[in-house]
């Protein structure tokens, strides 16, 4: 029988493991360990991080040491990829070692899961993603600024008028600076960069590549028809490119906001 979940949220909702994590658990719960093993370690056929979590931390399955080590390190492998990822040394110095930090919080947590039960992994096993997200904003937080070569920290701002002449002073483009050319005090938050692009990549398609487009500098309209516009390579009209863009800032700004008040 799946270990069921009993712990709730701070509003007192009850936590729920997604459909897929519930149907995964149910289809390994009869597997003899042998089997399960090497239905958990299986690479070509990955299961959920969520999975791997729950048979890690929870001591009352009872699986040894010989059924434990294969899953803990199919497990590291996969978070050690993963890490390199969502930690890129592309834009943070010292990714390597900030990288090994999360690294040891994350299995420090499951050990203290194991041999205390202190849950520390609880949420974890509800929603991967979300709670190595925070953990990473965390980390982040602790280290110094990203280096100069950022290319948020290069960003051209959108107030400015280019060498072509276009007017960029619009409202919704005041308001886009505020995410694409931030003030030094959160330029150098790397965890408010971080955010900021997981944040952008999970807009709708059309918000995204509107968004994506302005971020680059390329303008919404020209007067001047041999520039490259948004509108143009949309194909749409200069006011369903600002109306995108609007929708993409207040978006990202709700969600960055929630994420300060967490």
């Amino acid at each position: 029988m799946v270990i069921p979940l009993k712990k709730t949220t701070r509003e007192g909702e009850p936590y729920h493991r997604r459909a897929e994590i519930e149907q995964a658990l149910s289809a390994l719960d009869d597997l003899a360990p042998g089997q399960l093993v090497e239905r958990l370690t299986c690479t070509q056929h990955a299961v959920p991080f969520e999975v791997l979590i729950y048979f890690l931390r929870h001591t009352e399955l009872e699986l040894g040491p010989k059924y434990l080590e294969p899953i803990f390190c199919t497990f590291y492998g996969r978070l050690e990829v993963v890490l390199q990822k969502v930690v890129s040394g592309a834009w943070i110095d010292h990714a390597a070692s900030i990288r090994e930090e999360l690294s040891e919080q994350i299995i420090e947590m499951i050990a203290k899961d194991r041999g205390s039960q202190e849950e520390k992994m609880y949420y974890w096993e509800v929603n991967f993603n979300d709670a190595l997200s925070k953990l990473r904003t965390d980390v982040l937080r602790k280290h110094g600024p990203a280096r100069k070569t950022d290319p948020l920290n290069n960003a051209r701002p959108l107030t400015e008028e280019s060498d072509n002449g276009e007017e960029v002073s619009h409202e919704v483009d005041i308001a886009a600076a505020e995410f694409i050319n931030p003030n030094p005090s959160i330029i150098d938050d790397v965890a408010f960069r971080s955010r900021l692009v997981d944040a952008i990549n999970e807009l709708p398609e059309d918000e995204r590549r509107a968004f994506g487009l302005r971020w680059q500098g390329m303008p919404i309209e020209s007067q001047d028809p041999e520039v490259e516009t948004i509108a143009k390579v949309l194909e749409c009209t200069e006011r369903t490119v600002r109306n995108r863009l609007n929708r993409a800032i207040e978006k990202l700004r709700v969600v960055l906001q929630a994420e300060e008040l967490q």
